[in-house]
């Protein structure tokens, strides 16, 4: 953070002299009449940071125009803080030689560096250390200048963004972005890199394809001829099957057809015997039952006129019955709950008494307790007046005695430290000798070991270049192979363009053919339609002669042109039909060219074997550490110089491995000579850390110092023991010959223990008689304690025995008890003269005493009495029921005979048993339980069943054989055609055997195989003609002339490119992502902190703003910043330019404000930590004034900037609002609270502690220094 510290000024502007130092922290007041020089000094620290005037026409201004009037020169010097960097700028002002600037640069825990005296230099020097926060940048932020309250609003946005670049430490990420900068050529070089990868890979993956699509052609074939095989033996046995399943149906059926004839017969018998069984059941139902329908009518007329009047005048009397019981039930209730009522009362009587005699006895109780606890209370304050008065003097002389005894026994340490240290003497000579030795021998070890290492280097020099003359020597073996290989695939790849070449020539003959077919079937078109119109014509004049002559002669004469122009076209054709037969000729020889050449493409594949041979090959080379020639004259080339220097491979590998052989020995040594120099350094480690453990590096310095130390505690302990009135112990002032010595004499310190000890002693047992007396003050606080409670008790029982007699209070027990026994003699009264009635009225009715006896009987008097109605309610039914068995026995009579006659005509067909013998029920039952056991055993369902099954079964093996029989003249069809497509001869028979005989291929493929054959198949079509259209793509599109570039080559050169590519467009990205996304935030956080300020600024008027921006070209962010700000009143965003000049001026300052602290990079080291505001209160009233006093005062800008500087000259506000003030009048300082600090040298700091602090001082300067972008940047990221 950027923090002023230090401004000297004399004769700039209207500045005379000025020496101010600046507090840490703060908010500073600069008042002063007008032309006192406020502004000026806020000027001049601006000078000081940027050697350049403030001034509106910087090109018309010159640093002459700084000077006072009168003077000559003018000098200002500027201390300031940045991190842990102090700078110090001093700038001098001569009139008419320019100025001259002196900067000296202090980094903490770092040497002074030489002061900077190029103003140049010392220029880009500051705004280095200043974060590249330059003038303009300054005075867009941190500095608001007088009258610029807008300037912000006016700025563009471009220069806007870049202030805001420059505070937050983003110009690297732009030079960063330049640098990973994506162009054409990067683009064109990775498309190309690809293109010749995906190039390489065709060309390698196109003769594997076309190789295995002709195996599976071949395959699939073979698999054909086995299933039609094996189909025609299937439909062969399949044939015979279904001839012998006819047979048997055909017998089936007829045996199925006559059980079926019977069974239709069997259900019309058994159909007729029903309705005989049912009419004759009919006819005895209605003869049983109309002489029981007669009876009962009869008995339901006796009925209704002798036992309904009765039932109902009983049912009567007895609901009367139950409603006095009611009333009877309801006395007894009243009379139960006047007998509960006087129990209740009598309760309460009882307990009103014994509640009095509780309370009595309960004050007496209370009373007695509180006297007892007045009297131990006394006891208590005379025995702790004894305590305090006594206690504090004893345990404060026990204090200091503990203390002087503790002071003798550090003294005793201290005199055994200091001898065993004299006792060290010998030990820290006898290291040192030991550590100088061990020294010497390192450096020797050390030296030896340099040289070794120096042979061992020359030895593996000489072994790696062995080691590249093996790998030369077999990178030539290599050679050779891949020159036959490579010679054959050339031959191939001319084969492929023979074949290429070919192919073109076939099909420009193939489009000449065509050609002249159309050319000739053209002429034809038009010979027959213009002899058939001639002929038409022709005919129509020769009918029209008659009648119009003229109209005949003409069509006559169009006629003849037509025939004249149709044979002329009858010409052309035969001409174009021989053109077309010459040209399928040509055609014909193109296509057995074609043949030849894939012939000749198809022997050069087989001679040249597998192509994965030279690429084996060539990365035997790779790996050999060779590289692939491009031509074969090169890998000649190459050979010959291998076999010019006549070496081979068996002596330079002998002589390779005894040179590895030496390498090995001579690390060995090394091996030996490091082991030995480890040794050493381990010992020196030993003795530097026995003798830093000691602490032997100042041994005489803390012997000299445990010397002081034990004669500060004598002198200590000699005063300590004047003190407590003990005599002063003799020390012995020669401590160090007394140290040397084996036993110092302690004779007088002995005694001063003692008689500490003594003193010790009798001081506890003093305390000890006053805790006695503590343990009785304690006996006694735990009795009050306990009679505290008691009482606590006793006083709680009394509140409840009070709250119990208030429901006493305003009642009389004893008289509504009186009330309630006469209210219980008269119930009982009455309830005896209702039960005496109730008992003479049912004793009329004949039913026993009590409700429940006569709800009961009022319950059985209305059953009978709905018994009876319901039973006089089934008479119509009754009646119905006569009529209908009437017409039943009627009907049935007549029906008899019908049956009987039916049954007679299917005696014929099945038997006279069918005829029952009699009309007895037994024999007609018989009867049809007989043909119902014919039907079930018969089974019609299944024998339909049977016969629609045998119908079908007989259409499908007819239709089964007829398609069996197809199905192999087909599979003959095939299997002659396929072996004439594979060049087979004729076979004998269509059987295994004889197929396998003229292709064995056959055999070693099955049908199972088919699914699988016929997926690869297509997968490889389907691949084959891809690759080869993007092979002719990429050949054309990179220009490669038909050239077999190499796949490894190929795939490295695209991986490297493609890497440099996305290395810089992500890189290019993501910077300038971070880049724009910081510049749109930073408009809502300017709103965001604008919002916080406005409405302090306004007391409250003012609390919503809005920002916005017009589009501008080339920025993020967008134009120029417009205001528009929440009207209550008007109840939307109004723009600034509607209110009033003060409060405008409101809304730019707070713009300015928040824009600052929204600005801020907080995580930079080079932040600034002020705020320079040049009166900025021109426009306000006092009111306004006053808000905006409080937010510079406030904790608004207070925890966002240490240092606020306030001009102002106005009087409407109280300066002590401000904890620093500075009053200016005519240049000069008149008044200042500042802290003042005396011209001093800065003194070397040598203590541990600042050590200590200037160290971790030196570590946050150097963390914040190394931040290089605000943490917002790095979120970003």
């Amino acid at each position: 953070m950027i923090i002023l510290k230090h401004l000297t000024v004399e004769h700039f502007r209207l500045l005379r002299e000025v020496n101010l130092h600046f507090p840490q922290r703060g908010s500073i007041l600069i008042q002063g009449p007008n032309e006192a020089g406020k502004s000026a000094l806020l000027e001049s620290i601006y000078f000081a940071l940027y050697g350049s005037p403030i001034a509106s026409d910087r090109e018309k201004s010159s640093v002459d125009d700084l000077l006072l009037y009168g003077s000559s020169q003018a000098s200002v010097t500027l201390t300031l803080s940045v991190g842990a960097t102090e700078l110090i700028i001093n700038r001098v002002i001569e009139r008419g030689k320019g100025q001259q600037v002196t900067l000296q640069v202090r980094k903490l825990g770092m040497p002074e560096e030489e002061p900077i005296t190029r103003l140049g230099t010392a220029n880009e020097r500051i705004i280095t250390e200043l974060g590249r926060m330059d003038g303009e940048t300054l005075r867009n932020s941190c500095f608001i200048e007088q009258k610029s309250l807008n300037r912000l609003e006016d700025l563009p946005g471009n220069e806007r963004e870049s202030t805001l670049r420059k505070l937050l430490g983003l110009e690297k990420l732009l030079r960063l972005t330049e640098q990973f900068k994506l162009t054409p050529n990067d683009e064109r070089m990775l498309q190309e890199s690809t293109g010749r990868l995906k190039l390489a890979e065709v060309q390698t993956r196109i003769p594997e394809l076309s190789r295995r699509l002709g195996e599976l052609e071949a395959a699939l074939d073979a698999v054909s001829i086995s299933e039609d095989l094996t189909e025609v033996t299937q439909q062969e046995a399949d044939i015979a099957e279904q001839e012998l399943a006819l047979e048997q149906l055909r017998a089936k059926r007829a045996e199925l057809k006559a059980q079926y004839s019977r069974i239709l017969q069997l259900n019309k018998a058994d159909a007729t015997l029903g309705e005989i069984i049912a009419a004759y059941d009919a006819i005895a139902e209605a003869r049983h039952e109309l002489p029981e329908l007669e009876r009962e009518i009869t008995e339901l007329d006796r009925r209704e006129h002798e036992e309904l009047p009765e039932l109902e005048k009983r049912v009567n009397e007895l609901v009367d019955l139950t409603r006095s019981f009611g009333t009877l039930e309801r006395l007894s209730n009243d009379l139960l709950n006047a007998v509960n009522t006087i129990k209740g009362l009598e309760k309460e009587l009882n307990s009103y008494q014994e509640w009095q005699k509780d309370n009595n006895k309960l004050d007496e109780q209370i009373s007695n307790l509180r006297q007892q606890m007045e009297e131990e209370r006394q006891s208590l304050n005379e025995l702790e007046e004894q305590r305090r008065l006594g206690s504090p003097k004893l345990e404060a002389r026990l204090q200091r005695l503990r203390g002087l005894r503790e002071r003798l026994a550090a003294l005793h340490r201290a005199e055994e430290k200091y001898t065993h240290r004299v006792m060290q003497q010998g030990l820290v000579e006898e290291n040192n000798v030991q550590l100088a030795k061990v020294r010497k021998d390192l450096a020797e070890a050390e030296r030896e070991l340099n040289l070794v290492e120096d042979e061992v280097r020359q030895v593996q020099q000489e072994v790696d270049a062995l080691e590249k003359r093996c790998r030369q020597l077999g990178v030539g073996r290599q050679l050779e192979e891949w020159r036959r290989l490579k010679e054959l695939a050339e031959e191939l790849a001319e084969a492929e363009q023979q074949v290429m070449a070919a192919h073109g020539h076939q099909e420009q003959l193939t489009n000449a053919a065509l050609e002249a077919r159309r050319a000739a079937n053209r002429w034809l078109f038009i010979t027959i339609g213009g002899g058939a119109l001639g002929i038409i014509l022709g005919i129509v004049a020769l009918f029209m002669v008659s009648q119009q002559a003229v109209l005949a002669s003409v069509l006559g004469l169009l006629a003849l042109v037509l025939l004249a122009g149709a044979g002329y076209s009858f010409y052309n054709y035969n001409k174009a039909h021989n053109q077309e037969q010459i040209a399928n000729g040509h055609m014909q020889d193109a296509i057995n060219q074609v043949g030849m050449m894939v012939a000749t493409r198809e022997a050069a594949m087989r001679n040249s074997g597998q192509r994965d041979a030279l690429v084996q090959v060539e990365r035997e080379i790779h790996l050999l550490d060779g590289s692939v020639p491009r031509s074969r004259e090169e890998a000649e080339q190459f050979l010959k110089e291998i076999q010019d220097k006549g070496e081979s491979l068996a002596d330079v590998q002998q002589h390779l491995t005894e040179k590895r052989d030496a390498a090995q020995a001579a690390g060995n040594q090394v091996n030996e000579k490091m082991e030995v120099v480890a040794s050493l350094r381990k010992e020196r480690q030993r003795l530097e850390d026995q003798r830093k453990n000691e602490g032997w590096d100042d041994y005489d310095a803390k012997l000299r110092s445990d010397r002081i130390a034990i004669q500060d505690r004598q002198n200590e302990i000699a005063s300590r023991a004047g003190q407590e009135g003990l005599s002063i112990p003799n020390f012995d002032t020669s401590v160090a010959s007394a140290a040397s010595a084996a036993e110092p004499s302690t004779t007088t310190v002995d005694d001063l223990e003692m008689a500490v000890g003594d003193a010790i002693k009798a001081t506890e047992r003093e305390i000890a008689s006053l805790d006695s007396k503590l343990d009785l003050i304690t006996d006694l606080k735990a009795k009050l304690t306990r009679q505290q409670e008691s009482l606590d008790i006793l006083l709680v029982s009394k509140r409840a025995l009070t709250k119990r007699g208030e429901r006493y209070q305003g009642m009389n027990v004893v008289e509504q008890a009186e009330r309630a026994r006469e209210q219980q003699l008269t119930l009982r009264s009455a309830l005896q003269t209702l039960q005496d009635s109730l008992r003479q009225r049912v004793k009329a009715l004949g039913v026993s005493f009590g409700q429940t006896a006569i709800n009961n009987e009022e319950v059985a008097a209305r059953k009978q009495l709905e018994a009876v109605h319901i039973s006089l309610g089934k008479r119509v039914h009754l009646q119905s029921s006569r009529d209908n068995y009437l017409t039943v026995l009627k009907d049935r009579q007549d029906a008899l005979a019908d049956h009987y006659n039916r049954l007679a005509k299917y005696s014929g067909s099945l038997g006279s048993w069918i005829v029952p013998a009699n009309p007895f029920a037994e024999t007609l039952v018989a009867l049809r339980q007989r043909c119902t056991q014919e039907i079930i055993g018969a089974d019609e369902n299944s024998i339909l069943q049977g016969l629609e099954k045998i119908q079908a079964q007989e259409n499908a093996s007819k239709a089964k054989i007829e398609l069996c029989g197809q199905e192999i003249e087909g599979a003959h069809e095939r299997i002659a055609i396929m072996l004439v497509q594979r060049h087979r001869p004729p076979t004998k028979g269509y059987n295994f055997t004889d197929i396998l005989s003229v292709w064995p291929l056959v055999g070693e493929y099955t049908t199972l195989d088919r699914k699988r054959l016929e997926e690869e198949r297509e997968s490889v079509e389907q691949e084959l003609e891809e690759l080869e259209q993007q092979e002719l793509a990429l050949s054309m599109q990179l220009q490669t002339a038909g050239a077999k570039l190499d796949l490894a080559q190929a795939r490295a050169h695209m991986q490297q490119q493609k890497r440099s590519y996305e290395t810089r467009k992500y890189g290019s990205q993501l910077l300038k992502s971070t880049t724009e996304r910081l510049m749109r935030r930073m408009l809502p956080r300017t709103e965001y902190y604008m919002q916080q300020i406005l409405p302090l600024l306004t007391s409250g008027r003012y609390h919503d703003v809005y920002l916005r921006t017009e589009e501008e070209e080339g920025t993020t962010s967008g134009g120029p910043l417009r205001l528009r700000v929440w009207d209550t009143a008007a109840g939307e965003y109004v723009p600034k330019s509607t209110l009033s000049g003060g409060a405008a001026n409101q809304l730019s300052l707070a713009l300015r404000l928040a824009f600052a602290i929204a600005a801020l990079p907080r995580e930079l080291g080079a932040a600034p930590g002020f705020v320079l505001l040049d009166e900025p209160l021109s426009s306000f009233d006092r009111s306004r004034t006053q808000a905006l006093v409080n937010v510079v005062t406030g904790e608004v800008l207070g925890q966002h900037f240490e240092q606020v500087l306030f001009v102002s000259h106005s009087s409407a506000f109280d300066p002590a609002m401000f904890p620093y003030h500075v009053y200016m009048e005519n240049g000069v300082v008149v008044e200042s609270n500042l802290p003042v600090v005396a011209l001093v040298p800065v003194p070397a700091i040598n203590s541990n502690e600042s050590e200590g602090a200037e160290k971790e001082s030196f570590a946050e300067g150097v963390g914040e220094e190394q931040e290089v972008e605000p943490a917002s940047v790095g979120v970003e990221l």
